[in-house]
């Protein structure tokens, strides 16, 4: 028996049934589970932003206490207003 008398194999899909070539394996339950269990894990539900800590955007645009103080002095120096008494 030849090549050319053996009969195709073809796998039943959602879309009817498909003929398989030459060295092809359908694809097993096995095959589709293997797939689905190498994804990568989803949330469940909508994930929160972790803006707390060492992830917090907002809080690393904040002016350190510090560093405010010192502007004002300086500032402060530079112009001195004068005393509500004149002096």
């Amino acid at each position: 028996m030849s090549a050319r008398d053996e009969k195709p194999e073809a796998e039943e899909t959602d879309a009817g049934s498909q003929t398989l070539m030459r060295g092809v394996a359908p694809i097993t339950l096995r095959d589709r589970l293997a797939v689905l269990a190498a994804a990568p894990l989803a949330p469940r539900a909508a994930q929160k932003h972790c803006n707390t800590g060492l992830f917090d955007l907002e809080s690393r645009r904040q002016i350190d206490l510090v560093d405010e103080l010192r502007r004002m002095a300086r500032e402060t120096a530079r112009n001195p207003k004068p005393s509500a008494t004149g002096e």
